[in-house]
């Protein structure tokens, strides 16, 4: 059972707010930020979307399985970013965390993980592991928190089960004593699900009868879970990476020419969005009708005058 889809809303922001900013006049510093984070993003959400699909695929069809995506979860000053989450009737929460390397990872026997490049060079980076272990603790919080779990004579007691799924065109290097299981390709995960059910025998099923919970009862816990779900913002390119109002100028144009050929930053100086024929600012109600209609506009944000040269896929009237 799904009961949280991707969010793909901010993802296209992102990617419309690139792909105007690669027809600026940027420096070579900035142009090379610029075409990394969108290659990151693409190739990112490409490796989420089929995570997504085989995780889909696999627990649509079942009320016994809750299937929960791109779930942002804040507590204070605490975040905890969960990509999947799947949630049985045991009270088994499995908390997955995706990662996408070109070419894969390398693990030692303390722990240290290194990303693999194509040419077979490596890098270190943080601990999928703690990083996933982190999510895990907020996560646990916020059930305490609200006593979201029901309790049968004081015995009900969830199981976080921690797993990074590295995407299926990666590799996954151990040294030879490192013992790392959780760490799993992700087209292979459904192996892991298989061995947790034909663990749960006869003798583990009865001892574990108290944490069982109906598949109503399972809904509304993934239900509470979800209404915890804190949209992220979008990412702000410009500001992080400190883009200047000069850079912005279309390069097709040349700054001091008429008027009308004003930059990007003017045109927005009201907004967060823009028409992705013209680059003209546009107002949000303007932005969320192209994206209420997805199909007909490819995701992508126009002003009135632009919308109206796309032909619409159905005789259906369209308002604002």
């Amino acid at each position: 059972m799904i009961l949280k889809k991707r969010d793909i809303a901010w993802r296209k922001l992102a990617a419309m707010e690139l792909e105007l900013l690669k027809d600026c006049q940027l420096t070579d510093q900035h142009r090379k930020k610029v075409d990394q984070a969108a290659y990151q993003l693409k190739a990112g959400n490409q490796a989420e979307e089929s995570i997504a699909y085989d995780l889909n695929l696999r627990n649509r069809e079942t009320n016994n399985w809750i299937l929960v995506h791109d779930l942002r979860l804040v507590d204070g000053d605490d975040v905890a970013q969960i990509d999947h989450l799947l949630i049985v009737r045991t009270l088994d929460f499995f908390v997955l965390e995706t990662k996408n390397f070109s070419g894969g990872v390398s693990i030692a026997s303390n722990g240290e993980f290194e990303a693999i490049r194509l040419d077979g060079t490596t890098y270190p980076i943080q601990s999928p592991i703690a990083q996933n272990d982190r999510h895990i603790v907020l996560l646990r919080r916020l059930i305490r928190k609200y006593q979201l779990l029901p309790s049968r004579l004081g015995f009900t007691k969830a199981r976080y089960h921690n797993y990074v799924l590295i995407s299926a065109r990666g590799r996954i290097l151990k040294s030879a004593d490192a013992h790392f299981s959780q760490v799993v390709k992700s087209d292979l995960f459904f192996q892991e699900v298989e061995q947790f059910k034909a663990n749960l025998d006869v003798a583990e099923s009865l001892k574990r009868l108290p944490n069982i919970v109906s598949q109503d009862t399972l809904r509304q816990i993934g239900e509470a879970i979800v209404s915890w779900h804190v949209p992220p913002e979008r990412p702000d390119y410009r500001k992080h990476w400190g883009i200047t109002k000069a850079e912005l100028t279309p390069r097709q144009e040349t700054a001091g020419t008429d008027d009308q050929n004003s930059t990007i930053n003017s045109s927005s100086s009201n907004t967060d969005y823009f028409c992705f024929a013209c680059r003209h600012s546009i107002t949000r109600a303007e932005a969320k009708f192209c994206f209420d209609r997805s199909k007909r506009f490819g995701g992508k944000a126009y002003c009135r005058d632009h919308q109206a040269s796309i032909p619409r896929r159905s005789q259906r009237s369209e308002r604002y």
